[in-house]
């Protein structure tokens, strides 16, 4: 059948589980604007011992401080980088004078006081005092609510894992296995079961989310321009009836981690190959979250080659900087393609004409 846009969002709205069904959390990240937000940049050399380049976001101030105490700062991230599949390297770093008190899925947590901050802190209480002083506030006394985040909630799971969910020219998510950045104009997912990570990661980058914002429209979310956690949780995810299925995909989602992560560091050294792999990659799981989503027309033969070639190790891997893991993929990818049964593979036409649509729609 020849599937309009109108199809797909029809078939997708009618998917009863959502993001929120299977998340502990679905959340916003810290605020955009703060009076002591503290992102700082490190030294071109993006060396963590280098000094810091605090700024103030109302104020503007730049003041620049020698070694900023470690156990406060935390990569940042925000939405103005393509963050797909894997967090991004940033030159930032933001402070969080807090204490987070438990190893939990959901953390507790305590502000630093400013006699403590002072005692324990000294370079970022400095940092903190000059850039209140540069506030033009009226009041005199310096507290721990002129340095409070505005909405902690998100300190509740910092240093758990999560799914970061950006909107640059379209909605990119990215795991973050550690939990320790901290982003804005995000939103974050931590999950109930740590398994389903690289699946729901591969799913949220894939063609079918291109439809999502149709979908928002229909549920009767209102669309305010930006991403936010109550979009998110109505986002709907299904599982393949085949566990094969579910586990090529994480798999492949684990490849195009590790992909991404290098060609992000082989810039500055123009080794070639990372964006033909990703693109190879990124194609077979999409056919395969569409088959899961939309047609359950799938060739088995194309699954049986898949699974047997595309496997992972326990391992974290896709975290690896080893180059020769470059070359393994490179060689998956070459028996794949050159499997006899693989030119047999039957493909629906449903399936291009799905893409196409997903794709080319000036709306999506």
């Amino acid at each position: 059948m020849f599937w309009s846009k109108d199809d797909i969002v029809e078939r997708l709205s009618k998917i009863p589980r959502t993001l929120e069904d299977i998340s502990i959390e679905v959340f916003e990240g810290v605020p955009p604007t703060n009076d002591f937000l503290q992102k700082a940049g490190l030294s071109r050399e993006n060396c963590t011992d280098a000094s810091y380049v605090c700024r103030d976001s109302h104020t503007n101030v730049s003041i620049e401080q020698v070694s900023i105490e470690k156990e406060l700062m935390y990569p940042y991230v925000d939405g103005s980088v393509s963050n797909e599949f894997a967090v991004q390297s940033t030159q930032y770093r933001f402070m969080l004078p807090y204490e987070i008190l438990d190893n939990n899925i959901r953390k507790e947590y305590r502000i630093f006081q400013p006699e403590e901050l002072k005692a324990k802190f000294p370079v970022a209480y400095k940092q903190l005092m000059e850039i209140k002083q540069q506030s033009e506030t009226e009041k005199p006394e310096f507290d721990s609510a002129d340095y409070r985040l505005e909405n902690e909630s998100f300190l509740r799971y910092i240093n758990t894992p999560k799914i970061i969910i950006t909107s640059n020219s379209r909605m990119q998510a990215s795991y973050d296995p550690t939990g320790k950045h901290v982003f804005a104009s995000g939103v974050g997912v931590v999950l109930g079961d740590p398994t389903l990570y690289h699946y729901v990661t591969a799913v949220l980058n894939s063609s079918i989310a291109r439809a999502f914002p149709e979908i928002w429209s229909r549920k009767g979310v209102e669309n305010t321009g930006s991403l936010n956690s109550q979009m998110l949780k109505r986002f709907p995810i299904t599982f393949p009836r085949k566990e094969i299925t579910e586990n090529v995909i994480s798999a492949i989602s684990r490849y195009l981690i590790y992909l991404n992560r290098q060609k992000q560091m082989a810039k500055a050294y123009a080794i070639p190959g990372y964006q033909e792999l990703i693109d190879f990659y990124k194609r077979i799981s999409d056919l395969l979250i569409l088959d899961t989503y939309i047609t359950n027309d799938l060739d088995p033969k194309l699954l049986e080659i898949l699974a047997e070639n595309i496997t992972a190790s326990d391992g974290g891997f896709e975290y690896s900087d080893d180059i020769n893991l470059l070359i393994g993929l490179q060689e998956i990818k070459k028996n794949i393609l050159s499997s006899p049964d693989f030119g047999k593979c039957r493909f629906s036409n449903e399936f291009t004409n799905i893409l196409a649509t997903l794709k080319n729609s000036l709306v999506w």
